[in-house]
């Protein structure tokens, strides 16, 4: 998992993009249901958000497949990952008032545009805002 995993220090903050990794999704297909994978490693990415002060803003996202079943398309299934996220961090214990915001982008903004069915397409990105 933790392949999975990666943080980007940026001026404003501090970007944490979990991602699918080819032998590991962190949902089943087409849920917002997480597979137990996720859930430790959200809980420790919960632990260590605790050590650091600042608001936090979760962001779900698609790959570029055309998705649709009774209950999600893309933007809906983004969405409920993202809420999904949310509910996972603070039942590890973050505080929710921490949360500025929970928004899914279905597949508007590919970390590869360049093959818009890869696995790193599908994240949830959890920003701490430092205020840089």
């Amino acid at each position: 998992l933790n392949d999975a995993i990666a943080v980007t220090v940026r001026g404003d903050g501090v970007l944490i993009s979990v991602t699918d990794e080819l032998n590991f999704g962190m949902f089943e297909v087409g849920s917002a249901v997480p597979k137990g994978e996720l859930v430790l490693a959200m809980e420790k990415i919960a632990s260590t958000l605790n050590e650091h002060e600042g608001r936090i803003r979760i962001n779900g996202h698609t790959d570029a497949r055309p998705f649709r079943s009774d209950s999600y398309d893309n933007w809906r299934l983004s969405t409920a990952r993202a809420h999904s996220a949310y509910y996972m961090l603070v039942r590890a214990g973050m505080n929710e008032t921490r949360i500025k915001e929970v928004s899914g982008f279905a597949d508007r903004q590919l970390k590869d545009p360049g093959d818009p069915f890869a696995n790193v397409n599908r994240r949830i990105e959890i920003f701490l805002e430092t205020g840089g």
